[in-house]
């Protein structure tokens, strides 16, 4: 992954990335940066190398949780793993930096 600085770190926003790390198998990220933003070139790049030994959704999204608060330091992040066969599967996992909150865009986010 790769990075950048965030345009202005004093501000909350969301950035939503969407891709296909495993044929079948779609990536959602949700995160509101802090001092990093995920440049779209690096996420793409990281798509084409997903981690190795990825035997399920809940296994990926965690090891996509663990890639994004590694390199970002996300103020909060949601990852979603989905995929359709052999059943429909939709994984969701969060995490939020200790004592972080905003009420009005968790909200809003509800309603996405």
């Amino acid at each position: 992954m790769t990075t950048a600085p965030s345009p202005d770190s004093r501000h909350d926003f969301l950035v939503e990335l969407r891709g296909e790390p495993i044929p079948g198998t779609r990536l959602i990220i949700r995160v509101v940066p802090d001092r990093l933003i995920l440049e779209s070139a690096g996420f793409v790049q990281y798509l084409a190398d997903p981690p190795d030994g990825v035997p399920s959704p809940e296994s990926l999204a965690m090891a996509v949780l663990d890639d994004l608060n590694n390199e970002l330091v996300p103020r909060w992040v949601e990852v979603t793993v989905e995929r359709d066969a052999p059943l429909p599967h939709r994984v969701v996992i969060e995490d939020r930096q200790p004592n972080w909150d905003n009420p009005q865009l968790m909200a809003r986010l509800r309603r996405l």
